[in-house]
């Protein structure tokens, strides 16, 4: 999760680094470059049986949607105040997660809650390079809409390999693929109606590296991770992009952010860390009540593997008795 954080931090700058190129561009090339390094493993994915309305709804909402959203935003309002909005998505996801859990369960996150809000408040008032103003308001708006849209990819694509643990090996393929096919009759009527980008070995450039790293590598790393740790775990998890967002937005800004931005940074990073240690507990606390070894979902796997060799070896004994009582009818005759 920290390469994953790493991979998918980089996509706050990235805009920046091609500021003559349209940010819709860049977003839909981005995922052609994603689907063409995932072609290798499309004889491997048609094989599969893959959900792929499921499939497909992730290509929208964690790739396509998401980070044309973020693109816009990071243009709109700037590097930093988009990547302080895009680190709610680990609390939503964790809000959504903790539901179950009663009134008990949100109470135990207030503490984790406070310090986020603590720090949104900071980061959002404090100076910040951007364009500040309506353009600001509207980057933030689209930012959240962002939060909304990958949260929703998050917890969903946890529950399809919590579901389907075989889909592992191909599932980021499969979404790159089809992430693929929806860029790319985008990316053609944006260059047949825009026009080759200002600086495009530039813009090509980045598009490779956000396909490649931010996309192909970064989906990989962060499927590994889900089928490992619980949903609310992994989510806090995503804390690691926003502080690999803030780091790589200094760089780019060529200075250290002011007082009150640092600290407000610091209490979203600290808020989510809270979250994951009060997580911890909780999943220590169900285990010893339950006295069961390991974690949930690794049960949950195995009681799957289960039912299924059961079923097996119950249709392989039918398929014995029926073999057995066909050959005693063919011996003995009526």
């Amino acid at each position: 999760m920290v390469l994953a954080g790493a991979g998918w931090g980089a996509v706050f700058v990235a805009p920046e680094l091609a500021p003559l190129a349209p940010a819709l561009l860049l977003a839909m090339g981005r995922f052609v470059a994603f689907g063409a390094v995932s072609l290798p493993q499309l004889r491997r994915v048609l094989r599969t049986d893959v959900p792929w309305v499921r499939v497909t709804a992730h290509a929208i909402t964690g790739s396509l949607l998401y980070y044309g959203l973020v693109a816009l935003s990071v243009r709109l309002a700037g590097p930093t105040i988009a990547v302080a909005t895009i680190g709610l998505v680990p609390v939503v996801m964790a809000l959504i997660s903790a539901r179950h859990r009663g009134r008990a369960g949100l109470m135990a996150l207030l503490p984790a809650l406070a310090l986020v809000g603590v720090g949104q408040v900071l980061v959002h008032t404090s100076p910040t390079p951007g364009p500040g103003g309506w353009s600001a308001v509207i980057g933030t708006l689209l930012a959240l809409v962002a939060v909304a849209s990958w949260s929703w990819y998050g917890l969903d694509s946890h529950r399809l390999l919590a579901d389907r643990p075989d889909l592992g090996p191909v599932l980021a393929g499969a979404q790159g693929l089809a992430a693929g096919v929806l860029a790319l009759p985008l990316a053609i009527w944006l260059l047949a109606t825009g026009g080759v980008p200002a600086e495009p070995v530039r813009a090509l450039l980045v598009v490779l590296f956000l396909g490649l790293v931010s996309s192909w590598l970064a989906v990989r790393l962060w499927h590994a991770a889900a089928a490992r740790l619980s949903p609310v775990l992994v989510s806090q998890l995503m804390a690691l992009e926003t502080a690999w967002g803030f780091v790589f937005a200094a760089l780019l800004a060529g200075a250290v952010p002011g007082p009150l931005a640092l600290l407000g940074e610091v209490a979203l990073v600290a808020g989510v860390a809270l979250a994951v240690v009060t997580d911890g507990h909780r999943e220590r606390r169900a285990l010893a009540a339950h006295g069961t070894p390991g974690s949930s979902a690794s049960s949950a796997r195995a009681a799957r593997s289960a039912a299924s060799r059961t079923r097996d070896e119950r249709g392989s004994s039918a398929e014995v008795c029926a073999t057995a009582s066909s050959s005693a009818h063919t011996s003995n005759p009526a």
